[in-house]
């Protein structure tokens, strides 16, 4: 119920700010699956300089974790960072992509300020993990083969976007969905580890 009352209020808020977003040509016919005209398109090269709301549910047979806040993906910095709110705590994350762990794990710096209870003490924490949020890059669908998944709808965005599919870091698999501005709106993933499954849904995106 929780995440129905998120989910219509941040749709009224894209409402007031439609206006205001870049309007960009249509997906052609030929991309509709179900279509005689189909042709499998190329995966596109997007725009990876970007800062966008967000709202993230990961849940696994364990736990359900719901997450929203800021991104700035900062390819040129090799950085992601993110601003986030859950659970009465706030977090500024910041992970470093151009230090990356033998085993490929992220340098990651994080800054916990809790905001319910007596102990607001902000506390900190660095060490090597496997992000959430992955640092995208313009090539980031080429350079990991992309194949086109079709046209398909998203919660919170108001046209069709297109969804590709990849294996993040060869085992991974991710759904990456793109507008039709070359943008990027969006990933789902899983790993049967745990049996997770992880949504990251973005809305109100600013482009460099």
């Amino acid at each position: 119920m929780k995440v129905i009352h998120i989910l219509s209020y941040l749709s009224a808020m894209l409402v007031a700010t439609a206006a205001a977003k870049k309007s960009c040509a249509p997906f052609p016919d030929s991309m509709e699956i179900f279509t005689s005209g189909f042709e499998e398109p190329a995966p596109p090269l997007v725009k990876s300089s970007y800062n966008t709301s967000f709202l993230q549910h990961k849940w696994n047979a364990n736990l359900s974790h719901i997450t929203s806040g800021y991104i700035y993906n900062l390819p040129k910095q090799n950085l992601v960072i993110s601003n986030e709110a859950y659970d009465g705590n706030l977090a500024a994350s910041t992970f470093n992509y151009a230090n990356i762990s033998k085993d490929g794990l992220v340098d990651n710096t994080i800054i916990y300020i809790p905001i319910d209870g007596n102990d607001t003490n902000s506390e900190s924490y660095r060490g090597y993990v496997n992000p959430g949020f992955p640092l995208i890059k313009d090539d980031f669908l080429v350079s990991n083969g992309a194949s086109y998944g079709g046209l398909v709808r998203r919660e919170l965005l108001p046209d069709k976007v297109a969804s590709w599919k990849i294996m993040y870091q060869g085992s991974i698999p991710v759904t990456v969905y793109v507008d039709s501005c070359d943008v990027v709106v969006g990933y789902d993933f899983f790993s049967p580890y745990l049996r997770t499954y992880v949504i990251t849904m973005y809305f109100n995106t600013q482009t460099a």
